[in-house]
């Protein structure tokens, strides 16, 4: 009998939420954008050079700015509010007062990520403060999805459906949420008042906020641009004092002497990652996926040992995928960071094969590490039986070595050294190449698997599964699937990058 009355405020807490969530996400993303788009422009200076005057450049710029961080955001609550209004049957004065709401909205996050651009810009070392801003981003964002993760939201929706009272009482609860101190709840009230043809004061502080947030990010950005604050982007780091002639570590050293060619390009890639925010910041959002991995296992309720052992079973095929993912943004792309500076190795007297190996080799610990971490995380935190235990640990060591090969080699075959943006690469043809041969290996390993999965799930094996004829076979087939899948795209991409012609 409640369902007709809390429904209104339900969709109201809907919406805020929708709101509270996306302007998050704008907040993360929109401090790098900051430091890109409106201090660091590469064509800022030959803007400033036309006959035009430098409040309308750093006007568009803040409007490049918006559109960057607040864009995608803003295409997705479109369709929602869209779908609200059609559903509450409301006058075309909502349409309009909901969009200028959602813009004005998510031009607060805007003004605030681009503010903390500038206190980087002016405190932060110079020459680290993409590195700041990257690092700040990350964890900030890593910390709240962790956060929310840690709070298990799928308790909400642990109660008993069918008895009305208790899910009366839920969505009662839910409703009486009150946002009303914070921005998302102002757009909400606007647009619900205007779905019943009324324009709320909320709409009028929310749109002078915005509309002030935007125009005092461009004048700040005007301001740091004419004191020279944002020469600390491009200055270089200041040296620190030496005593003696430069000694090269004893690990590079070592490298060098043992590998030659391959060992002085890991050192050279070891650098180039330590010093690349776009590189190492990739290994903060492995943590944080790590993060949320743990917790939602954790979260699987788990009654008895079968049923452990049956989510054992489906989460190989889940660190299988997982793997692939990772493999794409950390694997993939190691040949073509190489760039426009590609041409160097090519008149050198460097051997492609030597390249390739030595991409492979630096990529494989980081999997290796991913994929061992995943599978004892599998195996304590589900409890599994010792033969699901050992598949599971095992299939996660053979996909973080086939998934390396398989992402290098296809990343030498189907290069791309001119990219203006290293998440370019992980949309080209041989980057979904990559991904349905990746998931294609994942299946064929939790197939190759499920026969003794099955029979740990039925009792009918134990640990000494392995040592039998049928479990020899099994783990043959894994590995020479493995080396199948690592050797041959390494083989087939330094092949054809030998012959590769800018």
């Amino acid at each position: 009998p409640l369902i007709d009355s809390i429904a209104p405020a339900v969709l109201r807490r809907s919406l805020e939420g929708l709101f509270l969530v996306l302007m998050a996400a704008v907040l993360f993303s929109v401090m790098i954008a900051s430091i890109s788009v409106l201090f660091g422009s590469q064509d800022l200076e030959f803007l400033l050079s036309q006959p035009t005057g430098s409040g309308k450049i750093f006007g568009m710029k803040v409007g490049e700015l918006f559109l960057n961080a607040a864009g995608l955001p803003l295409l997705f609550t479109i369709p929602f509010l869209l779908g609200l209004g059609r559903a509450l049957e409301a006058p075309s004065l909502y349409y309009v007062v909901s969009l200028l709401a959602a813009v004005a909205l998510y031009a607060l996050p805007v003004t605030l990520g681009a503010l903390l651009a500038l206190l980087f810009i002016r405190f932060s070392p110079a020459g680290r403060v993409r590195e700041v801003a990257t690092a700040v981003s990350i964890v900030a964002a890593a910390a709240a999805l962790l956060a929310l993760r840690s709070l298990r939201p799928e308790q909400l929706l642990d109660l008993n459906l069918a008895d009305a009272e208790v899910f009366e009482r839920f969505l009662t609860t839910f409703a009486s949420l009150d946002l009303g101190w914070l921005p998302p709840a102002w757009a909400s009230s606007a647009s619900w008042a205007a779905s019943t043809g009324e324009l709320s004061p909320a709409l009028l502080l929310l749109l002078s906020l915005g509309a002030a947030g935007l125009v005092l990010t461009g004048w700040l950005a005007r301001v740091a641009y004419r004191n020279g604050w944002v020469r600390s982007l491009d200055s270089s780091p200041a040296g620190r004092a030496r005593s003696g002639r430069s000694v090269a570590p004893w690990w590079e050293t070592l490298l060098v002497r043992r590998f030659g060619q391959v060992g002085a390009i890991l050192v050279k890639d070891m650098r180039s990652f330590g010093r690349d925010v776009q590189q190492w910041s990739q290994l903060l959002v492995l943590v944080a996926l790590a993060g949320v991995y743990f917790v939602s296992l954790a979260a699987i309720p788990v009654p008895t040992q079968q049923f452990r052992d049956a989510m054992g079973a489906l989460n190989i095929a889940f660190m299988g995928f997982i793997a692939a993912g990772v493999g794409l943004r950390i694997a993939y792309p190691a040949v073509s960071l190489e760039g426009q500076a590609f041409w160097l190795q090519q008149v050198r007297p460097v051997r492609m094969r030597d390249l390739v190996i030595a991409k492979f080799l630096f990529v494989l610990p980081i999997m290796v590490l991913l994929g061992a971490t995943l599978g004892i995380a599998a195996v304590r935190l589900l409890d599994l039986s010792p033969l699901l235990a050992s598949a599971s640990l095992f299939a996660a060591l053979a996909a973080s070595v086939a998934l390396s090969g398989l992402a290098v080699g296809i990343g030498a075959a189907q290069p791309r050294f001119a990219f203006t943006n290293p998440n370019e690469l992980a949309m080209t043809p041989g980057a979904l190449t990559y991904m349905g041969m990746a998931l294609s290996y994942a299946a064929v390993v939790t197939v190759l698997l499920a026969r003794p999965a099955w029979n740990s799930i039925s009792n009918q094996a134990g640990a000494g599964y392995w040592a039998t004829p049928e479990g020899l076979l099994i783990l043959g087939a894994i590995l020479l699937l493995t080396a199948l899948a690592t050797a041959l795209p390494l083989i087939n991409g330094a092949r054809r990058l030998a012959r590769f012609e800018a």
